[in-house]
Order: structure tokens, then C-alpha cells, then sequence
């Protein structure tokens, strides 16, 4: 039986527009976790009390993150742009996985989860897991809220790490495409 290059080709067009669909969906969530977070904070807790909601929850953003870091090491970047974009995506995962886990720490594992300084007057949990996420995530570390417990420390230290592995791994990627690129490195001198 012989194989028409065409259908190969087609099939290949596929499978590859099913893999970018994959990618893009998988943005779409994470943008719109985030918004509903940041708009509708309260509503995680009604995550807390369905089973199954809570295991997405937890293992969803994880899902994505890992997607999206396959994402950006096996899809070539056509510009340094593009790498930014899958970044934004990336790391905005991470800190929403990480984040969930914290509030999940802090509410059903490990109350309360989260130290205080009295710099701070007000507390909102639903928000304050991600600013401690963003914060651990860029190895910023204000010290203003703090993981309480053995798991949430865990978490914060696996998260700097992974934060910083990321950015590194992002940076070399960056400066790799800006240096394969010969209109932006100076040219040598012509010797006459």
C-alpha cells in the first residue's frame, strides 16, 4: 500500500494544530482562573467543600504549568517576543498552582497556614496566598506574610526554586535569540 506524501503531510498539520489548540486552551484557563480569583476571590471556598472540585483545583494549575513548560522548550520561538508571551503564560501558571496550594494549606491542612507582620492591617486570605505565591515565585520575599508548617515552607522553597530554574532557563533562551540574530551583534571591523 502506498502512502500519499499529501496525507502525511496533512496528518502532520493536525496533529500539530491539535498540540498549538492544546497550548491555547491551556492559556485560556489560566487566564481565566486568574481573573476569576482576582475578581471573585471568595468563591474559592466553595472549591473546599466538593471533592472533586478540590482535586482540580490542586492538580489543575500543576497540570497546566507542566504543559506550558513543555510548551516553551519544545516549541521553537520565532522571536524573542513570542518567548516573552509563553513566559507571561508560564509563570503565571506556576504562581496559580502554588498559590492554590497555599490556600489549601492554610485552610484544610495547616490552619491557619499564613504569619503576619502587624505592618499589615487587613487580611484576605484568597488574595494573600498569591501575593506570597508571586513574591516566593521571584525570590522577592518581603517577609510581611509568611508560610506557617512544614508543607507551605516546603512548597515556598520548591517554589523559589523552580522560579528561578525558570527564569534562568527563560533568560539563556532569550539571549540565545538575540544573539543568533546578525543584525543585532556588532560586526567586526573590515580589515583593509
Amino acid at each position: 500500500m502506498h502512502h500519499d506524501p499529501i496525507i502525511g503531510i496533512l496528518n502532520r498539520i493536525s496533529e500539530h494544530a491539535k498540540r498549538r489548540a492544546f497550548y491555547y486552551l491551556a492559556r485560556l484557563i489560566v487566564v481565566v482562573l486568574f481573573a476569576s480569583i482576582l475578581f471573585f476571590p471568595h468563591q474559592l471556598s466553595t472549591f473546599l467543600h466538593n471533592p472533586p472540585l478540590l482535586v482540580l483545583l490542586i492538580f489543575g494549575p500543576l497540570v497546566l504549568a507542566v504543559t506550558l513548560f513543555v510548551d516553551l522548550l519544545h516549541e521553537s520561538q520565532r522571536s524573542v517576543g513570542s518567548l516573552m508571551f509563553k513566559y507571561f503564560f508560564l509563570t503565571l501558571s506556576v504562581i496559580l498552582a502554588y498559590g492554590l496550594f497555599y490556600y489549601v494549606d492554610a485552610t484544610l491542612i495547616q490552619p491557619p497556614g499564613l504569619h503576619y507582620s502587624a505592618v499589615l492591617p487587613d487580611h484576605e486570605l484568597e488574595r494573600d496566598v498569591f501575593y506570597l505565591s508571586a513574591t516566593t515565585y521571584f525570590t522577592i520575599g518581603y517577609g510581611d506574610i509568611t508560610p506557617l508548617g512544614t508543607d507551605a515552607r516546603a512548597a515556598a522553597v520548591s517554589e523559589a526554586f523552580v522560579g528561578s530554574i525558570i527564569n534562568l532557563i527563560v533568560l539563556a533562551m532569550a539571549f540565545q535569540r538575540l544573539t543568533s540574530n546578525p543584525v543585532l551583534m556588532p560586526q567586526p571591523a573590515k580589515k583593509r
